[in-house]
């Protein structure tokens, strides 16, 4: 089987198509994969290091509102889906799949035109643009969330499969992970993320919330995202000693299944990792993501009694409290990590992958 994927713009896209990829060579290690993205975007970076052909594409993400970067995002669209088509003619693939992003419209147009069979993939709550207008050519549409069928045209086949990560995340073991970390039955670790970007809104909050803990067995550990280290680092030198500042954790696994709590923003990846450690959660999302899916991912997360939404501009001020709450309420935190992992899809990849075997050619 010979496959062509796009997913761009946003980590948050790129590691579910790679996921999706993996799962693809895992189960048939002659399945031919080739990656289709821009020359500037974060794509181009990640997926030659992950060992996969990559072809550049033209691409622009499209204005929310009519501008004159309207008419350039039109005309990047239609000089990349003329390329797409060239490489699809050549290629020959059997199945295109898409992950998101603007960076995915020129293929998925260019595989309707050339009458290849389309399966989209979604990882928020609440779709993004693209997939929302690409729908209308797929054959399959793939969801991390459920319910959210109605987003989407009434041509495709909508299945809920989960939003695949790496599988690490479904085998550590809790236990080991307190005892490699250092963790004693008595100890409480508080987990903050403010993504690979960094929130300083998620930082300020921590910093609240450090002065108002004052048992000497909580640690809190806020990962600060490489971007706001050097900056954090100076700001820390007056902040309460109880917050352990990391640039970056390379084994977050580790960390989440540890975890008594974690402390976020709530986007896709992040939401599929918290539910598949079962670590309860206090999600701030992120006010200026596009159409503010990261607060649909985080109510999921309420609905399910899994985590607390928490507004970013209430953060501050309302997390010391919260948290407090929550740590002298046991068996709320074991309901929480409960729930959360009864959200969890730990085989998300495999069922992408039967639903895009199914439509080869």
């Amino acid at each position: 089987m010979k496959v062509f994927l796009a997913g761009g713009g946003t980590s948050g896209h790129i590691h579910p198509a790679v996921a999706i990829a993996d799962e693809l060579k895992k189960q048939d290690e002659k399945t031919e994969v080739l990656f289709c993205g821009t020359e500037k975007g974060l794509e181009s970076q990640i997926i030659p290091k992950m060992g996969y052909p990559f072809e550049v594409i033209r691409a622009a993400q499209l204005p929310m509102k009519p501008s004159k970067k309207t008419i350039k995002a039109v005309r990047e669209f239609l000089a990349g889906r003329k390329m797409c088509r060239k490489l699809i003619r050549e290629g020959k693939p059997d199945v295109v799949i898409g992950t998101g992003g603007f960076v995915c419209s020129p293929l998925i147009a260019a595989a309707h035109k050339e009458k290849v069979p389309i399966v989209l993939h979604e990882q928020n709550a609440f779709p993004g643009r693209s997939n929302r207008m690409m729908s209308k050519y797929a054959k399959t549409v793939c969801t991390s969330f459920p319910g959210i069928e109605h987003y989407f045209s009434k041509k495709a086949k909508i299945v809920f499969t989960g939003n695949p990560i790496r599988g690490v995340f479904s085998k550590v073991d809790r236990d080991a992970c307190r005892e490699k970390l250092g963790l004693s039955e008595k100890n409480t670790l508080i987990l903050a993320m403010g993504g690979s970007l960094g929130a300083r809104t998620v930082n300020q909050a921590i910093v609240e919330l450090a002065k108002v803990i004052t048992d000497p067995d909580v640690r809190i550990i806020l990962s600060v995202g490489k971007q706001r280290y050097k900056e954090v680092v100076e700001e820390a030198k007056n902040w309460p000693k109880s917050i352990e500042v990391f640039e970056y954790i390379s084994d977050p696994e580790t960390y989440l299944a540890a975890c008594d709590l974690f402390i976020g923003r709530a986007g896709a990846i992040t939401c599929a990792e918290v539910q598949a450690v079962g670590a309860p959660s206090v999600l701030i999302p992120y006010p200026y993501a596009a159409q503010d899916h990261q607060t649909y991912n985080a109510k999921s997360f309420e609905d399910a009694k899994a985590g607390i939404l928490l507004p970013d501009d209430q953060a501050i001020e309302k997390l010391p409290g919260i948290v407090k709450e929550l740590l002298g309420d046991k068996e709320r935190l074991l309901s929480m990590r409960k729930n959360a992992r009864g959200l969890a899809i730990y085989d998300a990849a495999s069922r992408i992958c039967d639903e895009v075997k199914a439509l080869a050619r």
